[in-house]
């Protein structure tokens, strides 16, 4: 099936318009700062080819350690957010309290003391990203599941299920949507700080390219990794609309008219 071109672009218009708004937001600070300060979009983008052309090696690493360490946090988050809906009275009490502790400690926190107290690099970097993502998993699928229709709870209790079923059959699948919406609002979030926590706590990868482009004065390298960063993020965010319209089909949009 041939798409309408007018009715593709009525759909897909927002993200070509944000793109050139930024485009004008750079041209504009190009023009009214010292290039010494702000760059020119030219050279902007020729640092983003520079570093898709002959700095992709610390993009790669980057991304290996973000994608092991978001799927880490989802899955423990899910696994655990699931147990605390159904095991509510204890274990759902205890882990609320726990989450609420690693919560409440600062990131920088967790990225020092795990300078401190992991020599190795790749696992220091898993340590603070997977304890800063962790907990929003835990209490999005708990919460979604407390939230859940207690008509629907009571129907279910019609046929005598026990908790393991409960959970296989109700929770499991309900948990599925507030996972979703979770991943799509942690996803870029888990990027950004693993990057920060590269540029405090490691050798190598996107943070530490940050901290050569600050040092050297590179504004231009600054902008275009960060230009870089905001692609990725488009990306991520695509990937997950795609698979939230696969797994979520059954559920319908509301549209204000």
């Amino acid at each position: 099936m041939i798409r309408q071109p007018g009715r593709y672009l009525k759909q897909n218009w927002a993200t070509p318009a944000a793109v050139l708004t930024f485009l004008l937001l750079l041209w504009i600070g190009s023009l009214t700062l010292p290039r010494f300060i702000f760059p020119t979009v030219g050279e902007i983008l020729s640092s983003v080819v520079t570093i898709v052309t002959t700095l992709y090696e610390p993009l790669f690493i980057t991304l290996g350690r973000y994608v092991v360490a978001l799927a880490a946090a989802v899955v423990a988050g899910w696994s655990i957010g699931l147990l605390m809906g159904a095991f509510r009275q204890y274990f759902g009490r205890y882990m609320r309290q726990v989450t609420a502790i690693i919560q409440a400690i600062p990131a920088l926190s967790w990225v020092l003391l795990a300078v401190l107290w992991i020599e190795n690099i790749e696992l220091r970097i898993f340590f603070t990203t997977f304890l800063i993502a962790f907990p929003f998993f835990v209490i999005a699928v708990y919460e979604g599941i407390r939230d859940m229709d207690k008509d629907l709870l009571e129907a279910i209790d019609q046929f005598r299920p026990n908790r393991w079923q409960v959970l296989r059959i109700l929770l499991v699948p309900q948990s599925f949507v507030t996972l979703i919406m979770t991943l799509r609002s942690t996803a870029a979030m888990t990027l950004k700080l693993l990057v920060f926590f590269e540029l405090i706590g490691a050798s190598n990868g996107v943070g530490q390219q940050f901290s050569k482009a600050q040092a050297t004065y590179q504004v231009d390298m600054i902008l275009g990794w960060t230009i870089i960063l905001v692609i990725i993020n488009f990306i991520i965010l695509r990937i997950i609309d795609l698979a939230e319209k696969r797994i979520l089909r059954w559920r319908t949009e509301a549209v204000v008219r």
